[in-house]
This record gives C-alpha cells, structure tokens and sequence, in this order.
C-alpha cells in the first residue's frame, strides 16, 4: 500500500543495520540465492564488492546466467584516482567470443558508505556476439533486520498538484514492489528514480541513472530473511556488431544505518551537492536569480525591459527567453494562430520579433551585466520544418497517425548528434547565451521501439541516452562556464545524470496555478534533488493579479513560499509607481541572497507533507558546520490556528543561540536562547494567510 505521510514518526527498530561501508557485504549472488550476512571494513575492496561470487549485476548471454558464466572468464582489474575520488574497472571476457564486460565503478573517499558504477558491454571478437538480455546493472539483497520493510520515494511530474509527493511502500514477508518510468521519461507519472529502503536500524538510498525507460522491483522474501533488488533498463535483446560498446543505466547506492531516514536524506543531499550538481572550482554551483518573458514578443519591448530593469539596479543575474523566438510563433504560449510547438525546427529568429536576429538581445544583456538564457527544444521537430527537410535522415520516424505530426532527432546516429550539437554551440556563440535552456515534449519509447529490430530491443534507447549525455558534455567543455536549464514538459526528465549536467528551473508545468502545491513540492523534492526551483516566486499573477488574500501588494507569503535553490521573477506590474515596486524588489531579492546559501544546509520537514490550505507548513535548514540554520513559516490562508508548535532538528539543549524572529523584510530583534527553548518554539502568526523566518545560530558549547 502507499502513504502520503512525509515527518511520520516511525516507531524506533530494534535490529542495527550492519552495513557501514556499501553494498559488498550486502550482495546476493541472482544463482547461489546467498545473502552475505557481515560487513566488513574492506566491504569495498576488489575481493569483496566484486568478487565474481558477489556481483551486484545480472545479464543472460546466449541462453545463459551471468552468474554461471562470469566464474569462467578471464578477469581483470585497474584503478585509478582522480581529484573526485577513485576509480576501478572490473572487466571479464568470454574467452569464446571476446565480449568484454567492464564495471566501472566510482568511490568517495568522504563518502565511505557511497558506490556508483555503469556496466559496459564491448564486442571485442569478429563476428557478431549472441544474444545479450535481461541486462541488470543492479541485483543485489540484503539481509533484513526487520519485520517490515519500509520504500520511500516522490512521485513524478505530471503538471498535477500531487506532482512529486512523498511516498511510503510497506512490505511484509513475501510483498513486492514494482517502480517504473513513463513512455521514456525518468520522472514522468508515477514515481522519481529514486529510493530509500529503510530496513531495521538502517538501509540503503539508490538512484538510477538513466534518462530513458528504467524499472526497479523490490522483492522481500516469504521468510522475511533478506529483500532484493533489481533495476536497470526496462527491455533488453540484443547483439553487439564487432567494435561495438554499449553502457547501462548508472546505479549510485548509499547505505546508511541509524532510526532516522531523514538523516539519511541529508547525507544523500550532500552527495548529490559535492558530486552530482554542476560545479565551479570544486564548489556546487549556486541556483541563478533570473527574470524573463516569452519569446513571441518585439525585440524592443525586450530590450526596453532589460534597460528598465539595469536602470534601476534590480539585483539579477540571469534573462531568460521562453519558446517562441523563432520562426513563425505568434502570439502568447496557447496563441491558436502559429504557435510555438508548431514551429518547432524552424530554428531561425522570427522575423517578426527580431528582425536583426537574437545576437543584438545578446549584446545588450552582456553590457547590462546580465546572463541570457535561451529556450530551445532540439531533439524534437513538426514534420513539415526546415531541419527535416534538409536532414530527413537525422530523425527516427513513425506512424504518421501515432506522430501527431512531430519527429524525433536520433541522437543515436553520430551524424544527426554531430550536426545538432554544432547548431547549438553556434547558437551559443553567435547569440551570447550563458544558459541554454533545453525542452522536452515528445514522449520518446514509440520512436525508440519502432526504430529497434527483433535482435536489436533497447538498441535504439541506448544510442539515444548516450548520445544525449555526449550532446550535454560537448556543449559543456566548447563552452566553459555554460548553464544547461533541464526543462522537459515540467520535471519530467530528472535523474541523476541529468542531475549532474544542469539545473531545473521549471519543474512542473502546473504553472503558476496552485501556491499550496509548490510548498508541497519544495517539502517533497529537497531529500532527493536539492537543484530546483519552480520560476513561481516574483511573478506578476500570483502577487498581485488575483482578487482576495494574495492581491495585498507587498505579500510575504507569497514570496517566501517560493524560496528555493533559484529565485525568479515575471515582467513588471501595473497599479504601482516603480519606486514602490523597486523598492519591494529588492528587499525580496536581498533577502533570498540572504536566505540562499542556507538552502543548501540539511533539510527537515517541521510539519507533514499536505496540500490543505487550512494548514501550516514548516521546514529547518540546519548548517551543522557553521552552527546555524533557518526555519522557514507558512500559515496557510484557511489555518485558525494563529500560533504552532514546531520541534527543531538537531538543536543542542545546553548551548545558547542568537535568534532572529523575521516577520518582514526588516530584520527582527535578535534574542538569545537556550536551545531546550529554541528546539520546542513557539511560533505566532496573526495573519492568515502570512509568514515568519527563524535564523539562528549557536553562541555558546556546553
């Protein structure tokens, strides 16, 4: 059964969870059906974590079990390390065939208890290679300390108010659990790929790697003594011609041990901050501050904006230009005449909007001092576009009734990849762009399975993911300092690879419709993807365009409920004289700046997870290095409730804080408290709907 319940005391387990390094001494062999049952300090050592008795993969080749062949082929090791951590390759060959099957796999040295690996699967031989199926990057057990096995995970993105709520799976002995991705895209529908098995007194948090068609299934065993899991691409059949690589999905599995998932999450958090988010100078990247307008639009109005927005020292960083610039897009984003998605592939300026191209839009932000930010949905085009028409052979086909009229670009084919990265990179250079922000519309496994022959299923998914990975690091390295925006219908395209090469700024394409519902998804995204933000926050509806409890000009609330890893804001607004709306700016914006950087701490949630608006929400960012931290209050517009209770995570008893109680964009009074008193504080908010921020820092150690 499935569970909405997101700070739900779980009742304290009495078994220790063994594992302190990950998984070695947690495999289980898929043909011995062992269970190793004792973690050892050298867990991840060659003669542990791959001992060839212990893989934690599975495929079939010619017929045959991986853990029956792989004990007769000749093995190898090497290792290297690198200013991330250590790298070692495992590689067996077939003796017969010359199929050479690689583990690569990633160690952090400050993250004893992390692995991350892919599986390559190279034809070194002449002739083609047998079947390969059922490939399993990862199929592993563990021995279970418990009664009961708890799975946590978020939904997907469905341009829905439940987008990415919380989840709870509980499995008695003998239940199953089975997660799978959508029509090719990773966190569309039904759930995100990722988990946390909390099993006893601890359990292991995973991440699948792959930005197509995945599947996981959980297993607890009749007898309740071990739970196994499998994950990796959803179908497999296939041969390799001679000279031909392929990779799997990448796995990243952290084992953690202790009563408290959430702690867990937090260290997850910091894994994903310090090797899976973009990075400068050894440091994740912060999110951006970014204003923007859609694309269909005159130049000048655009740059009469900008110039507005220079002029009166507005503290932002980054302009973003939505769909609609190019070819003959009219009118606003459902315009009915020509609109954007109709234009898709004609990728030249309109113009209508610019007639001197996008490079003079450029210009103008570089000398203002701002970024540029471009909306462009590369891999997909409408069939009747100039890209086709001069590249027919760059894009994968289907049937015309299934289409709807649009094609997908085959990233899998080198040239098509090739010739699509090189228009971006020109469009980058020639248009001074810092930010390249890249959509995703079409729903891809209809073009990927039509493509595929009956010995070649997944072939065409595997060339394409590649190829999208390739396209992004390609851009990246000919562009040094380059942002790539990750836009895919709304959030519907986050994993972990993903997750490494770009940030989301539009996570869901609810839009702006439903304030309740991006509190709900910050409380639910930030365990698993610290990199978000919903471009929701200073827009012109939500503050002042609705009649009622969000139409008061300078509403807090409504500023504060959006605060995330990035901030954003819409055009100007009308009913203000600008030195009121300037002013009001740039006390929201300076304070994001100040509340930022604590975004990246250690987060809980101080209230479960709901959608109600008679509610309050809470949550804690907890520095525990600079011994600091942030609540941030919401009282939802229907709450009777005029004070809360909140209990603090991670307060010291003994110590004395400096506190600061922040009603308004004027800073409060700060007080010093002991932190018996600070972790059981007593929140008022008058007000409903309205708002408070709680900083605070230790003074003093007992």
């Amino acid at each position: 059964m499935s569970s909405n319940p997101y700070h739900s005391s779980l009742s304290q387990l009495k078994a220790t969870f063994a594992a302190k390094l990950l998984v070695g001494a947690l495999l289980l062999s898929s043909a011995s059906s062992r269970v190793l049952s004792q973690a050892t300090s050298n867990s991840l050592t060659s003669s542990q974590l791959w001992n060839r008795q212990h893989l934690p993969f599975s495929f079939t080749y010619d017929g045959k079990t991986s853990a029956q062949l792989l004990t007769h082929w000749k093995a190898s090791v090497t290792s290297e390390s690198n200013s991330s951590g250590i790298i070692r390759r495992y590689s067996y060959v077939d003796p017969v065939t010359r199929l050479k099957v690689t583990a690569e796999i990633h160690l952090y040295p400050e993250f004893p208890g992390v692995a991350d690996w892919v599986l390559r699967f190279r034809n070194d031989g002449t002739s083609d290679t047998p079947i390969i199926e059922d490939i399993l990057p990862l199929n592993l057990a563990m021995p279970s300390s418990s009664g009961n096995i708890i799975i946590h995970h978020d939904k997907g993105s469905q341009a829905q108010v439940s987008d990415f709520a919380p989840l709870e799976e509980h499995l008695a002995p003998g239940g199953t659990l089975h997660l799978e991705s959508y029509q090719g895209d990773p966190s569309n529908h039904d759930t995100l790929p990722f988990f946390n098995l909390q099993n006893g007194g601890g359990g292991v948090i995973g991440a699948i790697g792959w930005t197509g068609d995945w599947k996981a299934d959980f297993i607890y065993a009749a007898g309740g003594e071990s739970v196994a899991i499998t994950a990796g691409m959803k179908k497999t059949h296939l041969l390799l011609h001679p000279g031909e690589e392929i990779r799997t999905p990448r796995i990243v599995l952290m084992s953690w041990k202790g009563s408290e998932w959430m702690d867990a999450q937090n260290k997850w958090r910091r894994l994903l901050l310090a090797h899976y988010t973009p990075q400068e100078n050894g440091s994740h990247k912060p999110g951006p501050i970014l204003f923007g307008s859609w694309g269909s639009e005159p130049i000048t109005d655009k740059l009469a904006y900008i110039k507005w927005v220079h002029d009166h020292k507005i503290p932002v960083e980054v302009y973003a230009v939505d769909a609609g610039w190019y070819g003959a897009s009219v009118g606003a984003e459902m315009d009915p005449t020509n609109p954007w998605w109709k234009n898709r592939g004609d990728w030249f300026p309109s113009p209508l909007y610019y007639p001197h191209g996008i490079k003079p839009l450029g210009d103008a932000l570089k000398q203002a001092g701002f970024g540029f930010s471009l909306w462009i949905e590369a891999e997909t085009t409408m069939d009747d576009k100039k890209i086709i028409k001069d590249h027919p052979d760059w894009f994968l086909h289907i049937d015309p009734s299934l289409a709807k009229g649009e094609s997908l670009v085959n990233l899998g084919n080198p040239v098509a990849r090739q010739g699509l990265t090189d228009m971006l990179s020109g469009f980058i250079s020639d248009f001074g762009m810092t930010w390249y922000r890249q959509d995703f519309n079409v729903r891809p496994y209809r073009f990927w399975a039509a493509a595929d022959t009956p010995d070649r299923i997944g072939m065409t998914e595997i060339g394409y993911v590649e190829g999208l990975y390739t396209m992004w690091d390609d851009l990246l390295k000919r562009h040094p300092g380059l942002r790539i925006d990750n836009c895919a219908s709304g959030g519907r395209r986050i994993d972990i690879e993903m997750m490494s090469r770009s940030f989301v700024v539009w996570r869901t394409d609810l839009g702006f419709t439903d304030t309740l519902a991006e509190q709900a998804q910050t409380q639910a995204l930030q365990p698993w993807v610290p990199d978000t933000m919903g471009f929701e926050s200073l827009t012109q509806s939500k503050p002042w365009a609705t009649p009622g409890p969000y139409s008061t000009p300078k509403n807090l609330y409504l500023m504060r409920l959006g605060y995330n890893a990035g901030y954003g804001l819409g055009p100007g607004v009308t009913g203000l004289d600008n030195e009121e709306w300037v002013s009001w700016i740039k006390q929201a914006i300076a304070e994001y700046r100040e509340v930022q950087p604590y975004i990246y701490g250690d987060f809980y949630p101080l209230q479960p997870y709901s959608l109600s608006d008679n509610t309050w929400t809470a949550w804690q960012w907890n520095r525990p290095e600079s011994r600091d931290g942030l609540l941030v209050v919401l009282r939802r517009p229907k709450s009777a409730a005029a004070t809360m209770k909140l209990q603090l995570e991670h307060i010291n008893p003994a110590a004395t804080y400096n506190v600061e109680i922040r009603t308004t964009y004027e800073k409060g009074q700060v007080k010093q408290v002991k932190g018996s008193e600070l972790a059981d504080i007593e929140i008022q908010l008058p007000d409903a709907p309205s708002s408070t921020l709680v900083f605070y820092r230790e003074m003093t150690k007992p």
